[in-house]
């Protein structure tokens, strides 16, 4: 992983002139950017005072629509050298040795003295484009796979620095192992979305006396949602991940719904109108598959979708050989056929949509069945859309307080006397403590409580 300071910032604007003129962008679209950027001055405040005008030179507006790809089109000339280098990755004959995005680049290869050969060209190039490749930041990674050779931690060089030897490194965001373990990705997901649950505890997102359910579903789908299963559709969670990122989920859930950890899981996804993890992993990997089918014959993403598709077998590791079972799961046509026809990004989504929902509406409902404690539930899963006991068309705050009990009686959570009574074994404590009468059963509760 190589690591540039301050990127965004050692754009020279001629040099991205030149480079848009070389890709053949067309002229008109080059002036406009040329005119964003020719001319333009800035200014240093200090102590209330501001400096003199000065002209810049280089560097792309961070946070601009354009910036993310304007670096792209400058550092190209540098992916381009390392991959016609034929060092590097290969899966069959397709060159992958420098998978980037912007300022994050990474380089892989099988041999560490190819590896070394395109540090170095990574390092003469920075030289010649002025902009500065930082050792103490960037670092390699060494494969616990037996394919990889091994050598000593103080071989890699860039420049006269000595390369640092790490057992994990971040990559457009993902964390990348030794071991190629998806746990540490998981980890690092489940922690920021706990530090951004936390944050958003202050307008109410902390569920009893909260916000109500249908607003802290909506919340949490564009907050919170987004970074737990950030990247895995690239690094796909099984088994004890998986089970890992379920157990934080559905705790997630049941907070915000006001529930206790012991209430059967089909009621959250059913109230809520939540997909469980699975679901929404395998829509975010049809979706990115959607994509690469979009992209073209020139595309490396597609021709390694093609050469994997072809030559792996479905019990195969390859990231390919789970998609197939995605597919076969929902009852998808053969991936293979998309490369050849795609479909349109709408009706890819619409396709893989209810495909998806219909496979685990049913599952959901089917399981739910199975619940005695959900008998007063009734057996309705509309994902987007929280269940019609949890709904309120009111924003009256007395209405609000009230779903939660709502929510509890009908997913049978709700602690009544005779409930109490045998956890203790002591038959008295079963009487109503209002009328002091009679046994406080559930029929009992709602005609005279």
């Amino acid at each position: 992983m190589l690591d540039a300071k301050s990127a965004f910032d050692a754009v020279k604007h001629a040099g991205l002139i030149r480079r848009l003129y070389q890709m053949k962008i067309p002229e008109q679209s080059i002036l406009i950017i040329d005119n964003l950027y020719k001319n333009a001055v800035s200014c240093v405040k200090w102590n209330n005072q501001i400096s003199d005008t000065f002209r810049i030179e280089q560097g792309v507006r961070q946070g601009g629509t354009l910036s993310a790809d304007l670096y792209k089109i400058y550092i190209n000339t540098l992916l381009d050298i390392l991959a016609d280098s034929g060092y590097g990755g290969k899966i069959g004959s397709i060159s992958c040795c420098a998978p980037t995005c912007a300022d994050d680049l990474a380089i892989l290869s099988n041999c560490p003295y190819e590896t070394q050969i395109l540090i170095d060209m990574a390092f003469d190039f920075s030289k010649r484009e002025a902009y500065l490749l930082q050792p103490a930041k960037s670092c390699v990674i060494q494969s616990k796979s037996r394919h990889h050779e091994k050598v000593n931690e103080i071989f890699w060089k860039l420049g006269n620095s000595t390369l640092p030897t790490s057992n994990k490194a971040k990559h457009i965001g993902i964390c990348r192992t030794d071991d190629d373990s998806c746990k540490a990705t998981i980890d690092e997901n489940l922690k920021k979305a706990r530090r951004t649950l936390y944050s958003l505890m202050g307008v109410g997102l902390y569920g009893e006396n909260g916000l109500d359910p249908q607003t802290s579903m909506s919340i949490m789908n564009t907050y919170i949602i987004p970074i737990m299963f950030y990247g895995l559709e690239i690094v796909i969670p099984r088994g004890r991940c998986l089970e890992t990122l379920n157990i934080q989920f559905k705790k997630f859930l049941k907070q915000l719904l006001s529930l206790p950890k012991t209430v059967a899981d089909p009621a959250i996804y059913m109230i809520s109108g939540m997909l469980p993890v699975e679901a929404q992993i395998d829509v975010k990997i049809l979706t990115f598959y959607g994509n690469i089918t979009r992209q073209g014959k020139s595309s490396i993403e597609w021709q390694l979708a093609e050469r994997q598709l072809n030559v792996k077998s479905i019990n195969s590791n390859s990231w390919f050989s789970l998609l197939r079972k995605i597919f076969l799961k929902y009852e998808l046509n053969d991936p293979a056929q998309y490369l050849v026809n795609p479909i349109s990004k709408y009706q890819w989504k619409r396709e893989i949509t209810s495909k998806v929902q219909k496979f685990w509406i049913e599952k959901i409902l089917n399981q739910a069945k199975l619940y005695t404690s959900l008998k007063y539930l009734s057996l309705i899963h509309k994902p987007g859309q929280c269940h019609p006991i949890a709904n309120t068309n009111t924003m009256n705050s007395r209405e609000i307080i009230r779903i939660p009990t709502k929510l509890k009686i009908a997913t049978g959570s709700y602690i009544l006397q005779t409930v109490r009574a045998k956890f203790i074994n002591n038959t008295e404590l079963s009487i109503c403590k209002l009328c002091n009468e009679t046994e406080e059963t559930l029929p009992h509760f709602f005609i005279n409580v």
